[in-house]
């Protein structure tokens, strides 16, 4: 029987991103935020409190507002630029103000960004990470910077050509990488046929996307197979797996069963809150995370 030594501690993940990003406040359904020199307001499905600091919100640059019928649109007070890079650690990060309402980073992830380098630094250099639903590309780019080999997968070509950006403004770009534009699942049963072996994971998948060929993902239903096939991909024995999800009813303690009943070999469950800084010194809760590594690692 495998025995596992199972941490419970609850890890926050606290730090800002001085300079770069900062929540400033949030309440009313509504988020406001500093990134780079602007200030911006965006939607908060969770935000049900009121605003703690109301003069904040006065005179900011733009505010992005969903429509009834959909999507939604950027409405701007000020000029902006519609691109610029901004620094996150040691690496350069585009930001766009996207259709959709993202902008390149999600600042809660701070944390396991460090985690992931550290952990990629424990790693042999011809050992290969997985990042899949991998956005812009930040924990790839800690992959690459802590010494491993990485594989970027995302369904979107212009996420995957946005992440290539930001390896080569980062100067990471000749680092050992593929950058692959293809369906999760799909591209996962193709690398089981031709045997290939994946030392650690990192993946925070949607509650519902779509695949480069418009396939469709729903984290309900395609998860559990998700989850069986990446363990295919490293004999039940990961080094390292960093699991996040912001779908309602995956709470960290959910996400550590998932993990658990699959591995085969010993290791720690780290678990926690996924959470952004505001201005108040309270906490704007973003997800939840939970992070195995095996007996080989240490974070």
């Amino acid at each position: 029987m495998i025995l596992r030594y199972i941490s419970m501690k609850i890890v926050k993940q606290a730090e800002s991103l001085d300079g770069t990003y900062s929540l400033l406040d949030s309440g009313n359904f509504r988020k406001l935020e500093q990134i780079g020199p602007y200030t911006i307001i965006r939607p908060s499905p969770v935000s049900a409190w009121p605003e703690s600091k109301p003069a904040l919100w006065k005179n900011v640059h733009g505010e992005y507002v969903r429509s009834d019928k959909g999507g939604g649109a950027w409405n701007w007070n000020k000029k902006v630029e519609e691109e610029f890079f901004v620094q996150i650690l040691e690496y350069s990060i585009k930001i766009k103000f996207t259709p959709f309402g993202h902008l390149g980073i999600f600042a809660e992830q701070l944390e396991n960004w460090k985690k992931i380098q550290k952990l990629s630094s424990q790693l042999k250099k011809e050992e290969e990470v997985l990042n899949l639903f991998a956005y812009s590309g930040i924990s790839t780019l800690a992959v690459l910077d802590g010494g491993a080999s990485a594989c970027h997968l995302d369904a979107s070509k212009g996420m995957v050509d946005w992440a290539r950006e930001n390896a080569t403004a980062s100067g990471l770009a000749d680092k050992k990488i593929r950058w692959m534009v293809e369906d999760v699942l799909k591209f996962l049963k193709r690398e089981i046929k031709r045997g290939k072996d994946y030392r650690g994971f990192i993946l925070d998948p949607p509650t519902f996307g779509r695949g480069a060929s418009g396939e469709v993902f729903k984290i309900e239903k395609d998860l559990p197979e998700l989850m069986d096939l990446l363990m295919e991909l490293c004999g039940s024995k990961p080094d390292f797996i960093v699991l996040t999800c912001h779908s309602t009813g995956f709470s960290p303690l959910a996400l550590q069963r998932i993990l658990q009943g699959r591995i085969k070999n010993n290791g720690k469950f780290y678990l926690g809150e996924l959470s952004i800084p505001e201005q108040s010194g309270k906490l704007y809760p973003s997800g939840s995370n939970c992070i195995y590594t095996s007996e080989r690692l240490s974070l």
